[in-house]
């Protein structure tokens, strides 16, 4: 971890050398040949030869650069009062060097690794808010969740009461206290199945003249109601309890410390942040499984092994996109890839960017688009490529990007997401016989059996059809209760056993694998104005 911290400061740091003021063709050479050794990662020899550069007044700035590498590469070396002493000569001797805010996110790091939490906290204090605060509080989260001490942590969030992290783990604390063997017991015994759901249903709203802003929540709970027949002709007993919850952080410790509550074999939710930090701490304690039914983010996996999506994130969706261009006919090894202005979108771009480079691709472009056709024509590129990607969650983009390719005379398949297009708005005209496909984890195939059964069964319950999340919620149960089933608690023991994916679902099904991420993406392609699985 403390090697991709000093990745994170080398992307935003050139490594060009080019002729400066007073400089001298010998300095340069040798400058040239310790970067060499650093990227050899020959870090003794690197930090010998940056500490003698930095001992010269050229006027040039490869002298305060050899400082800085000089510092990394102690750092590589674990010498961090080495690197501590030449990072603060580097601020004294160069105070007018530019990039403070990397030198205070390495002293940052490295009073983290010495334990220094005063120190670390106070110097990442001094880091401008609109400079690597996302990667600094990735560090913080580091380096905190590996304190144990809960008097420490305490301490700590008293003497940083802005510091969300410190009073987020003395939450965490509380809740793992609260841990019963008693109560483990109890649950892992009772011959059943109790699924919670922790879902922002709001009772208050559930009145028949009021609109429902969260029927999606209604829906999911009504389809793993639904799921419960099902399961129960398999040997399966299963009871749904739904618990109304919120961002409040109170309500989730109240709840944790019920002993009703305690009884769950699995949480679905909580949706919101505050909350599901709360829950997930719980479950950690209890080694409960947990399932966001929604999220895209692939970072609220990184504190607990058992919690999982049901969605594919981001990065994944990204990943399984890349995995199908790459078995694709497409002419030609490069890309254009371009993104709406939703920090989504960037995520899902990046992360196609990464995987395309990886299997030998060429981005000629990697640009942010306003959903219009006259910005998007300005950033087509002139050179033939094999296809176009397009991450956006604005459904004017993607009729938008279809005229300027047409204006353009650009026939290059399009990759999007299902989100870009508004498919009544699309005509025969405009598609002009194109190649488009969509990444889509909401896509649901009308043509499939259990579709169809499905949606039968629920008209008949509720009298509605079904919407995707009543889809989602019937599938979701069946997954876990199967496996539950199959495998009692050793949860990952039947995740990463292949044949637990043997049995059909009403969607798309779910993949585990080796993973918390659902491996399973429908990419589909448009034909005769609607939605298939693309081969």
């Amino acid at each position: 971890m403390l090697n991709r911290f000093i990745w994170i400061l080398l992307l935003l740091f050139t490594f060009q050398v080019g002729k400066a003021q007073n400089s001298l063709p010998e300095y340069e050479l040798a400058y040239k040949k310790a970067l060499e050794l650093y990227k050899n990662h020959e870090y003794e020899k690197a930090k010998i030869a940056f500490s003698n550069l930095s001992n010269n007044q050229l006027g040039t700035v490869l002298v305060p650069n050899s400082f800085y590498f000089s510092a990394l590469s102690a750092i590589h070396l674990k010498e961090y009062s080495v690197a501590k002493t030449t990072l603060k000569n580097l601020m004294v001797t160069h105070p007018t060097w530019t990039d403070k805010a990397e030198i205070n996110f390495l002293l940052t790091m490295l009073a983290f690794e010495e334990k220094k939490y005063v120190e670390a906290f106070t110097i990442a204090q001094k880091i401008p808010a609109d400079s690597l605060q996302n990667d600094l509080t990735e560090m913080k989260t580091f380096y905190v969740r590996q304190i144990d001490n809960s008097k420490l942590v305490q301490e700590l969030s008293k003497k940083f009461p802005n510091e969300t992290i410190l009073s987020d783990k003395v939450q965490q604390n509380i809740v793992i206290n609260t841990t019963s063997a008693g109560v483990t017991k109890s649950r892992t015994t009772k011959g059943y199945l109790n699924f919670g759901l922790l879902l922002p249903v709001e009772v208050a709203n559930m009145s028949a003249d009021k609109i429902r802003r969260n029927q999606y929540a209604l829906d999911l709970y009504q389809g793993m109601k639904l799921a419960k027949n099902q399961l129960l002709k398999e040997g399966i007993t299963l009871n749904c309890f739904v618990y109304d919850m919120t961002n409040e952080p109170d309500e989730m410790l109240e709840l944790v410390n019920n002993r009703s509550f305690q009884m769950m074999d699995l949480l679905v939710g909580p949706l919101y942040t505050e909350t599901n930090k709360i829950a997930t701490a719980y479950c950690d304690a209890n080694q409960i499984p947990i399932v966001n039914p929604m999220s895209n983010n692939q970072k609220i996996l990184n504190d607990y092994n058992l919690s999982f999506l049901a969605q594919p994130s981001l990065v994944m969706q990204a990943t399984k996109a890349a995995d199908f261009v790459s078995r694709q006919a497409f002419m030609g090894r490069n890309t254009a890839i371009y993104y709406s202005d939703v920090q989504n979108d960037s995520i899902m771009a990046v992360s196609y960017r990464e995987q395309m480079e990886k299997i030998g691709y060429e981005v000629v472009k990697f640009e942010k688009i306003k959903s219009y056709s006259e910005d998007i024509i300005s950033k087509l590129p002139e050179k033939k490529i094999s296809h176009i990607f397009m991450s956006t969650s604005d459904k004017k983009a993607g009729l938008s990007m279809i005229t300027a390719l047409n204006k353009k005379e650009i026939m290059a398949p399009l990759v999007t997401t299902a989100e870009a297009f508004n498919t009544y708005n699309l005509s025969n005209g405009t598609l002009s016989g194109r190649e488009i496909y969509c990444i889509n984890p909401e896509f649901i195939d009308n043509d499939k059996p259990e579709v169809d059964s499905f949606r039968k069964d629920y008209l008949a319950k509720y009298g509605v059809i079904p919407s995707y999340y009543a889809f989602h919620g019937y599938d979701l149960a069946l997954f876990w209760g199967r496996l539950f089933g199959k495998n009692g608690y050793n949860i990952r023991k039947g995740l990463d056993t292949p044949a637990t994916y043997n049995n059909t679902y009403s969607l798309m099904g779910f993949n585990y694998f080796k993973s918390q991420d659902n491996q399973i993406c429908p990419i589909t392609t448009l034909d005769n104005f609607k939605f298939v699985l693309a081969k």
